[in-house]
């Protein structure tokens, strides 16, 4: 029972109910209900009651079931296993390579041997060229020299021949001329011409009609006015991550004592961007005691659509692995300190699987009033209402 638990452990620390109660912050008339099972303590108190007995919150929740034993560390053939695959990625990446270059130097090589059309090469191509050229010299001069063997070969007799045939030729005779014409008839004379009427005078031109002025050009509409782009939420953070946090891998981290921003001692508060997934998350890490921690995560990612992943998670501090966790959304617009928190996946025994969620929703409001403080604190230009908790 709680109570027991509870009792035994402040005696076992020589605390009175009255010492008790004022570590914690509360009555003494809490604690004596505690005791006497009448009330039971809240996630909070569970959790503040561990740190100051120096026991887990199972031992007070009577719940040990040797659930604290961590589980073993991965064999250490999962490196080997690894190192294999490297290096068989990195033989099959040299073996891509070495087919690209054969491939290259065959069209290199290819292309140095280019044919024309017909299946002739450029030097074959070359050398008909030329042989036909020659040839075409060689037909125009043997045409000249038959051209001039012809004439010469014509004897000297028959050219003077064809000189006389044609002095002895009759000259033609001239064609009479035509006999002169009668002398044509005397035309009589043609009568006067009448004199001309007179002619009317030419009516006055209408006047011309006034020219209608030009109509006014309408004036031109003002130019819109350049709309400002919607705030990004998602960058702002992500940028401010990158800027103020430390380089840690494959991701960048803020952190600062949760008391920085209104939380408890040996709690951490921090922002991150984690660049392979493009995700920016919010942590309040929790420390409870040397074997467990819990840590409580609020992340947007990929651009802020107006709805949050949560990840609440208690591991072992040795190895990192969770004993419990639980994940699902967040509607800002709804959440609140007493909205229940809903789970779409869970890990862990499903014994103590409600207080588990309870003290998720308590852990997630926590980093909620961090985050607030946080943005108030660093004087984000944002402001916390773009966060749109409108609860808080």
């Amino acid at each position: 029972m709680i109570s027991d638990n509870i009792k035994k452990y402040r005696k076992e620390n020589n605390l009175s109910q009255d010492e008790l109660a004022e570590k914690l912050g509360v009555s003494r008339q809490s604690i004596s209900l505690w005791e006497t099972g009448q009330t039971q303590p809240t996630i909070e108190n569970i959790i503040a009651l561990s740190r100051i007995f120096n026991v887990s919150t199972d031992s007070i929740l009577d719940n040990d079931g040797g659930a604290g034993t961590p589980e073993e560390d991965p064999p250490e053939e999962n490196g080997n296993n690894k190192k294999k695959k490297l290096w068989l990625i990195l033989g099959i990446a040299a073996a891509a390579l070495l087919i690209v270059g054969i491939i290259l130097t065959a069209v290199l090589l290819s292309g140095k041997n280019k044919t024309r059309p017909g299946g002739v090469s450029e030097s074959e191509s070359f050398l008909q060229t030329d042989t036909v050229e020659v040839t075409k010299s060689t037909k125009a001069h043997e045409t000249k020299k038959v051209k001039k063997e012809t004439e010469d070969s014509v004897p000297p007799e028959t050219s003077e021949t064809a000189a006389k045939t044609e002095a002895a030729a009759p000259a033609e005779e001239p064609e009479p001329e035509p006999a002169p014409a009668a002398p044509a008839a005397e035309p009589e004379p043609e009568p006067a011409p009448a004199a001309p009427a007179a002619e009317p005078e030419p009516e006055p031109a209408p006047p011309a009609p006034a020219a209608e002025p030009e109509p006014e050009p309408a004036p031109a509409a003002p130019a819109a006015e350049p709309q400002p782009a919607p705030f990004d939420l998602f960058s702002y953070c992500k940028d401010f991550a990158i800027s103020k946090g430390q380089l840690n891998g494959d991701y960048c981290m803020y952190q600062q004592p949760a008391t920085q921003y209104g939380g408890y001692e040996n709690e951490y508060f921090s922002i991150s961007y984690w660049g392979d997934s493009n995700m920016v998350e919010f942590c309040l890490h929790c420390p409870l005691d040397e074997t467990f921690s819990i840590n409580f995560y609020l992340r947007m990612r990929g651009g802020y659509n107006h709805k949050y992943e949560y990840l609440s998670s208690r591991y072992f501090r040795s190895s990192g692995v969770p004993l419990r966790s639980a994940s699902g959304y967040i509607d800002p617009y709804t959440f609140s300190d007493s909205y229940p928190l809903s789970c779409d996946e869970y890990i862990g025994s499903t014994d103590g699987q409600t207080e588990f969620m309870e003290e998720s929703r308590v852990g997630m409001c926590d980093l909620i009033h961090c985050l607030k403080k946080f943005v108030a604190a660093e004087n984000m230009s944002c402001g916390f209402s773009a966060f749109e908790f409108v609860n808080y």
